[in-house]
């Protein structure tokens, strides 16, 4: 019988939260040894292109750069080149493994959280939109490793075409951020019983199509006049609009009919500071912290660019995921009388015995008296 492994890795990690951080550990020496080992055993002249494949670095016949032509001289975002090696400018390229690490603690979250919400007496239902539709989370997840992906080739390469895959990963990241700043804004009523087909068509607009074409203007016609500019001011705009759409919204609830939020303001907090310490070391020379022939490791701060915006996008993810819409059932059931009975279980297996005398058995039952001498509580029997 044909095994998936898949399936096998899913049953696997839905058992605890520790399997959860093997397999983070895991993936993440994986992700780290193969780029290290690429650039042990292969030369980046014949990967990348630049210097040997000189004909085909040549410029195009409208003038613009060729694909393989270099961005720089003797040193990228303040890290010495190195051109023989397929990591360019390795502390840079590397530094970007923190987005997928990053996707990777977020989906690992994500997946434990629905397994708790499912073990709670009585079963809570979804607090927010993001936790009605799954899909959002993992295509979240996937976006933010391909932002990390695009950097990675970028300052790997060094090259023209490497940089427009740096540009086209941006906006694979930032479209989601927008949309679960939006999403915030969208009635709970949308998308209740039978309206699946709204969080397939926001999913697919906001973490497919949109990014994919700002992605696709980026590598078709990237000496367009308009490229720079929607970079370096259509960012920061964005970013602040988030900035005032998500504190608004908590603020109008506050002095409307809007339902009111309970949000984890501490996270927010995190994430705004993150993403703005990130913004200055972007540049390593605004807080004059760039100098390669030093050879020390915080005077190549673009590194940290990476590390502190991978870390923002997670916080940011987390402040929307766990907020709790009014009028949910998650809202309503939080603070209820869900432990009435005197003590709760996050999680019994079956067959667990001899503790305290007590034994548990699986049984497919509510919370039911049996002449006083057992409790079932969903769907686990407890025999005194």
């Amino acid at each position: 019988m044909f095994c998936n492994p898949f399936s096998l890795l899913k049953s696997y990690l839905r058992s605890h939260a520790l399997h959860h951080f093997i397999a983070i550990i895991t993936l993440t020496t994986i992700m780290i040894a193969v780029p290290i080992i690429l650039n042990a055993t292969l030369d980046g002249n014949d990967v990348w292109g630049f210097p040997t494949r000189e004909l085909i670095c040549e410029p195009n016949e409208d003038g613009s750069p060729g694909w393989c032509s270099p961005i720089a001289g003797d040193e990228h975002y303040c890290e010495h080149i190195v051109w023989h090696k397929f990591l360019r400018t390795p502390i840079n390229g590397m530094s970007n493994l923190a987005f997928p690490i990053c996707g990777l603690v977020t989906l690992s979250t994500v997946s434990l959280h629905f397994r708790w919400m499912e073990h709670q007496v009585p079963k809570l239902g979804p607090g927010n939109h993001l936790q009605r539709f799954d899909l959002m989370n993992k295509m979240y997840c996937l976006n933010i490793s391909l932002c990390g992906f695009g950097s990675f080739i970028c300052h790997s390469a060094i090259t023209y075409f490497s940089a427009q895959l740096d540009r086209a990963g941006i906006w694979m990241m930032l479209t989601p951020t927008v949309s679960m700043a939006l999403l915030r804004w969208v009635p709970m009523s949308v998308g209740g019983e039978g309206g699946k087909k709204f969080y397939y068509c926001w999913t697919a607009f906001w973490y497919l199509l949109l990014p994919g074409g700002l992605s696709a203007f980026h590598l078709i016609d990237p000496t367009n006049e308009l490229a720079t500019p929607l970079l370096y001011v259509g960012i920061p705009l964005t970013v602040g609009g988030c900035i005032v759409l998500t504190f608004l919204r908590t603020l109008i609830s506050v002095t409307s009919c809007m339902p009111k939020i309970k949000s984890n303001f501490n996270v927010a907090f995190f994430c705004i500071v993150f993403a703005g310490v990130a913004y200055l070391f972007q540049k390593p020379s605004r807080v004059d912290a760039c100098d390669p022939d030093s050879g020390l490791l915080y005077k190549l701060t673009h590194a940290y660019w990476h590390i502190m915006i991978a870390i923002a996008s997670l916080l940011h993810h987390r402040f929307c995921f766990f907020e709790v819409v009014s009028g949910t059932n998650e809202f309503r059931e939080r603070g209820s009388s869900r432990n009435s009975s005197g003590f709760a279980m996050s999680r019994l297996s079956k067959g667990n015995s001899g503790i305290h005398g007590v034994t548990f058995e699986e049984r497919n039952s509510l919370i039911v008296e049996e002449d006083g001498k057992s409790v079932s509580i969903r769907g686990v029997e407890v025999l005194l």
